[in-house]
């Protein structure tokens, strides 16, 4: 038997890397999983059986406990969520990006935020990180200058890095860029809508070395769509804002929503640069779609 970690999943097939031959098997899943309702994913680790060593076949037999779960993308053991939101075209949807750290708060998985194209609106990738600097930690890229992808890249070595973020953020730009290879298409906006054409196709894992000491993997995946938080009671949506918990027991409402009411401690945490009004706005938002689905969650 032996162990490697799932790169891609296509049609019932698994292109498996195993540490030990330093290659990539395709292998099948016993039927066992089926039974059980687990499915393999990738960044699943796993123990190999019926190796044909010529032919680079095996079956996987076993899936290790996971240390965390995505639903949108299916994924399995990622530490880290890269969020890649440009400072110009694609305009960057914030309250996306809201949800996504709440996502990502609520299954132990850090976000990182990695602000692109800032060689063509500096000033606005700078007010991005003001926003959120109190939040995540805050990467300023571009790729006309590969030095500037640096610090992210010794920041998320020796993990496992999802890459999220709207079509055209230039999510396989920056993946191609610490690669040093073509791995993954890179697509122009649309002159009609402005917005990225999707170039990825399916969800893949790479073993990237080229940038690295540690083993690193990175994960690219198409229409990311992930918030998990659908399901969560209103109240609870504090809990995953680090602006609030960092500061909690300061509100003297108990029940207090922080959405505006009277006297609530949000309002000393915009005076004190604590948290960015905006931030707050936008958790108005996200709180008052939760509360209407909670209404409902029984209709």
């Amino acid at each position: 038997m032996d162990k490697g970690i799932i790169l891609k999943g296509v049609g019932g097939l698994y292109s498996v890397w195993t540490d030990s031959a330093g290659e990539i098997y395709r292998c099948t899943a016993r039927g066992i999983f089926r039974k059980d309702s687990k499915k393999p994913l990738i960044g699943d680790k796993v123990t190999l059986s019926e190796i044909d060593d010529n032919n680079k076949t095996a079956a996987i037999v076993e899936i290790a406990p996971r240390k965390s779960e995505l639903r949108r993308p299916a994924v399995a053991n990622v530490d880290k969520l890269i969020f890649v939101a440009a400072a110009s075209n694609p305009k960057p949807d914030l309250l996306l990006l809201d949800k996504m750290i709440v996502s990502a708060e609520m299954v132990g998985i850090e976000l990182v935020l990695m602000i692109s194209k800032s060689d063509q609106d500096r000033e606005y990738a700078e007010e991005i990180v003001k926003q959120y600097s109190l939040a995540v930690k805050c990467f300023i890229t571009s790729a006309k200058n590969k030095e500037s992808f640096l610090p992210i890249v010794k920041y998320i070595e020796g993990s496992t890095a999802v890459i999220a973020g709207q079509s055209g953020a230039g999510k396989s730009t920056f993946i191609n860029c610490i690669t040093g290879k073509e791995l993954m298409d890179t697509g122009n906006l649309s002159e009609k809508t402005g917005r990225g054409k999707h170039t990825t196709r399916h969800s893949e894992l790479f073993k990237v070395t080229d940038c690295f000491d540690k083993p690193t993997f990175i994960i690219d995946s198409p229409g990311f769509s992930m918030f998990e938080a659908e399901a969560i009671e209103p109240v609870l949506l504090q809990k995953y804002y680090p602006e609030m918990y960092n500061n909690e027991g300061f509100c003297r409402f108990q029940d207090c929503s922080h959405t505006g009411e009277p006297g609530c401690f949000t309002d000393e945490l915009i005076k004190s640069g604590k948290m960015h009004q905006e931030r707050l706005e936008r958790y108005a938002v996200i709180y008052k779609e939760l509360a209407e689905k909670y209404k409902k969650r029984y209709k």
